[in-house]
């Protein structure tokens, strides 16, 4: 299948399957991604605020189906010694062993929970963290308040602030190391990065969310101008086998 690369100075992006992409990689220092949580998102979540549907929701998160497409990856970076910060559902963690667990309480603003009548809102989140030397901040608690808002998750259904991804990259690199996000989803790891002086590398299977990406990692780039905005590439790769015409 082919493959298109998006190169903005020292960031890369690509519109593929992760698992076709990642052996593919060179060195990374650290893996920070959302997973599709295998439980089905685009079948019971389709509606905004008061049932108006929000403008990608449609797409859903594709591989939500189940964790398989999760459970590769992170064994792919576990392989390869990677510390890796996972975002998961607290209904199904991913497997295998995890320095720590962190809650992201996202806020009353937003929650499932099923029958509205009888079920507290979920507000949180879980987060998997493996692998990772010393923390570069303080020793914070395990509960990381970032809330959002209803209009953070218009463009992607499981959009994440900018703010907790800043702090989740902060704390487990260090300024120009390359962090990966296997799935990108709309660019917020990316962005995250430029901010914080590193290199990203994301992955993208949905061509949408990843046209949304490059834009907003090529936004933040000309707003903090590490580098030159003409760096930009845009390229076509191919495996090996389809041939390159």
């Amino acid at each position: 299948m082919s493959v298109e690369k998006v190169t903005i100075g020292p960031h890369a992006m690509y519109l593929g399957d992760c698992r076709d992409i990642l052996p593919t990689l060179g060195k990374v220092d650290a893996v920070v991604t959302d997973p599709p949580y295998g439980i089905a998102l685009s079948d019971h979540s389709k509606g905004g605020r008061y049932g108006k549907p929000r403008k990608t929701w449609e797409l859903g998160i594709a591989g939500d189906a189940n964790q398989a497409i999760g459970i590769a990856v992170l064994q792919w970076a576990a392989d390869n010694h990677l510390p890796t910060v996972a975002f998961a559902s607290p209904k199904l963690p991913w497997p295998g062993k995890w320095r720590s667990l962190l809650v992201w309480d996202k806020g009353p603003t937003v929650g499932g929970g099923g029958d509205t009548q009888r079920c507290w809102k979920q507000t949180w989140e879980l987060i998997q963290v493996a692998r990772n030397g010393p923390l570069r901040g303080s020793r914070d608690g395990s509960v990381l308040r970032y809330w959002v808002t209803w209009k953070l998750s218009q463009d992607h259904p499981a959009a994440k602030p900018i703010s907790l991804t800043k702090y989740l990259v902060e704390q487990i690199t260090d300024s120009g190391q390359t962090i990966l996000d296997p799935f990108m989803g709309s660019g917020t790891t990316g962005v995250a990065c430029v901010r914080t002086s590193r290199t990203f590398i994301g992955i993208e299977k949905e061509p949408k969310y990843f046209e949304m990406a490059v834009k907003r990692i090529s936004d933040e780039v000309n707003r903090y101008p590490m580098l030159e905005p003409e760096q930009k590439t845009r390229q076509m790769e191919f495996t090996e086998d389809r041939p390159r015409t």
